[in-house]
């Protein structure tokens, strides 16, 4: 049921009105059968994978919250006996176990994920290493279809399993109240990943009509899908055979025209999901957590990754990049550079921490090496940016004004989202052979088909919906760098006979590119 469909729209609305007729404490029941019957509708088998991640994590937190109240009700009996190293020994045996707990959990999520995401991957290498061995293998085919959403909804689980583990949550008792928390059906897709103590106890207060909140939702609703059917479909529609047939499309004017239009392809169809998701949920009460904050208007490739896919960097970091960066061997490695100096003591571990991220990012997009060149590619520029930070320290310190400069500013920018498009000639294909045939038409000489091709893409894409990306592009700076709801709050403000007319001629695009453009494509973040 994909959030461009009229189904999509009239199941929200008929959920919409029965969230405020009925009484407000059956409320968090009716948007559990509601993201059941959401998640359903793709199919049954999708919905027994995802109540199978749900009873794993709830049996698993359950059991390390029994494990942490025995711990505190035996110091509690004990207090005034214990000596600090009983208490000590008492602290630690329960950890050990919570820990062995929370890896059981862990281990069963990255089974069931690499089983239906990595596992033809793998037999597929195998394969390939037999061969190279000399070894005679037949190659299988599973034919494994990847649930949708399974990639962010095991990520959402095992963050909640690991925070009850660090006490940071409390285990949620009521099966069906997590099983919410699991499947909530505005972000199950494509996220944003939520965290549990932020994101559940909303769905478990009484929630009463705000109109003003229910029509803030509808504009975010109405503005995403301005995004994905009035730029990104309309980009797509020009750019997606030139992907399939990349021998067509020579010279690296042309290349570089295609990426620059799936960079902002990508944007508008992925923000504008969230777009979506976001209002729906403003709408019945419950704020997500957002995922973009203008992303191409970063100065370096780490900034932008802090402003893209925000509740995926979040996860990292919170749950791969910190624990190991902390782990023993890191912080051995650590203590053996210490005698090299503070520079190598702490940035080369910090290095290592990054590399496992970036290795696991590239991974979670995609099961091909392809997409482990585009994290190694990302990671080999973020661990730079650290290397050499003393540098443009001192640089910046010996030239402030010319740093500080809006000119300065302005390349950074510019070499950012040049680094950024360049990404999308390894991630867009997700397959390195595709890549190499990209790289050798990028740096390729220029003919008369080439320049024909690109502006024919110029003219047919670009040029058609410059206006509506100049727009987007120019609304989101507004409502990133002032307070949150300008411009809604100041299209809302509008007299009625002002507001109606841009209220009805919205509509009526969104409609005639949904009904008579390719308004009924997939979001390309469905296929992670």
């Amino acid at each position: 049921m994909p959030f461009t469909t009229l189904t999509f729209f009239a199941f929200f609305a008929v959920v919409f009105l029965a969230y405020y007729t009925l009484p407000k404490k059956m409320q968090w029941i009716l948007l559990l059968c509601a993201s059941l019957f959401f998640y359903a509708y793709a199919s049954p088998f999708y919905l027994l994978l995802l109540l199978s991640v749900a009873i794993i994590t709830h049996v698993g937190a359950v059991w390390i919250g029994k494990i942490q109240s025995r711990r505190d009700k035996t110091l509690a009996q004990n207090k005034g006996v214990f000596t600090r190293e009983q208490k000590k020994a008492c602290r630690e045996g329960a950890e050990k176990i919570s820990s062995r707990v929370v890896a059981l959990v862990v281990f069963a999520l990255l089974a069931i994920l690499g089983v239906f995401k990595y596992l033809q991957f793998i037999l597929d290498n195998v394969v390939w290493l037999g061969g190279a061995l000399g070894w005679h293998i037949a190659s299988p085919t599973l034919n494994i279809i990847l649930p949708v959403g399974l990639s962010f909804y095991i990520f959402q689980s095992m963050g909640y399993c690991i925070d009850v583990h660090r006490e940071l949550v409390l285990p949620e008792k009521n099966f069906f109240k997590h099983l919410l928390f699991v499947s909530y059906f505005p972000q199950i897709m494509q996220g944003p990943i939520g965290n549990y103590s932020r994101l559940a106890p909303q769905f478990f207060v009484e929630h009463q009509f705000d109109y003003e909140q229910a029509v803030y939702g509808i504009q975010r609703i109405a503005w995403g899908l301005f995004k994905k059917f009035m730029i990104a479909n309309i980009i797509a529609d020009r750019i997606n055979p030139a992907w399939g047939n990349v021998g067509d499309y020579p010279g690296f004017v042309c290349w570089a025209a295609i990426l620059f239009l799936y960079a902002i392809q990508l944007y508008a169809d992925f923000s504008g999901y969230m777009d979506i998701a976001c209002g729906c949920s403003q709408m019945l009460g419950i704020k997500l957590d957002e995922n973009f904050n203008c992303p191409y208007f970063s100065r370096t490739v780490a900034e932008f990754w802090r402003r893209w896919h925000m509740t995926l960097g979040s996860w990292f970091k919170d749950y791969l990049f910190y624990p190991v960066l902390r782990s023993d061997s890191n912080l051995n490695l650590r203590k053996r550079l210490s005698s090299f100096g503070k520079y190598l003591s702490s940035t080369l571990p910090t290095a290592y921490a990054l590399s496992i991220v970036w290795l696991t990012t590239g991974l979670w997009h995609g099961a091909s090496w392809g997409y482990v060149a585009w994290g190694v590619y990302y990671g080999v520029f973020i661990i730079l940016g650290i290397m050499l930070e003393p540098v443009y320290e001192r640089c910046h310190g010996n030239f402030p004004k010319l740093y500080k400069s809006k000119t300065y500013v302005l390349f950074q920018m510019a070499r950012t989202f040049a680094i950024v498009v360049f990404g999308y000639s390894i991630f867009k294909p997700g397959d390195l052979s595709v890549t190499v045939q990209i790289f050798r038409q990028m740096f390729g000489a220029i003919d008369g088909g080439g320049i024909y091709q690109i502006q024919y893409t110029l003219h047919h894409s670009f040029i058609k919906v410059f206006g509506w990306i100049a727009l987007m592009f120019l609304v989101d700076v507004i409502h990133y760098t002032k307070p949150k709801g300008t411009i809604r709050a100041w299209v809302h403000n509008l007299h009625w006979y002002v507001r109606w007319p841009v209220y009805i001629a919205g509509t009526w695009l969104v409609i005639f590119y949904g009904l008579y453009g390719s308004g009924f494509d997939q979001f390309e973040y469905f296929k992670f």
